[in-house]
């Protein structure tokens, strides 16, 4: 004797239901549980976790201070040669001004290789700098992707100073 369709449809769908609360518990009423499994890799165990600090696209490190901070960014980091710049005691430069790296390498935030320039000495030094690497006199100009991978590249043939 055949089931009325809807009957057998509306009994299927409580089954199912009735194995999800099983599977899942009571909060799962009414909610989808796609991807909720459990298997989903979290935390330090994830491919993609950067230990609280991380080089930004320009080759300057930044470090997770939260988002309530001051000089964090929306989701939290702050480049790290700023936050070892004031808490050093230091004031922030003033608009016209930079904090400059000595010896060039971006992710050398020790407090002794930071100064403040102002924009356009800081502009002209790197320009120089450029200039007298082509050996031509000629500007050369290069990604600024390049040029940081090539700094990181120098940072860490450096010894480390403890």
């Amino acid at each position: 004797m055949p089931r009325d369709k809807e009957k057998e449809r509306a009994r299927r769908k409580a089954y199912r239901e009735r194995e999800r609360i099983k599977k899942y518990g009571p909060q799962c009423i009414g909610k989808s549980m796609r991807g909720k499994h459990g298997n989903h890799v979290r935390g330090s165990k994830h491919y993609r976790w950067n230990d609280d600090r991380m080089i930004c696209d320009h080759g300057y490190a930044k470090i997770r201070v939260g988002v309530t901070h001051p000089m964090a960014d929306p989701n939290g980091y702050a480049y790290e040669h700023h936050v070892v710049w004031a808490s050093s005691g230091r004031s922030m430069p003033s608009a016209g001004y930079e904090i400059h790296h000595i010896d060039e390498c971006k992710t050398n935030n020790r407090i002794e290789n930071l100064t403040i320039i102002s924009c356009s000495e800081h502009g002209a030094l790197h320009t120089l700098k450029r200039r007298q690497a082509s050996g031509n006199g000629r500007l050369q100009i290069e990604s600024a992707r390049d040029r940081a991978s090539d700094q990181l590249w120098a940072c860490k043939q450096m010894p480390e100073v403890k």
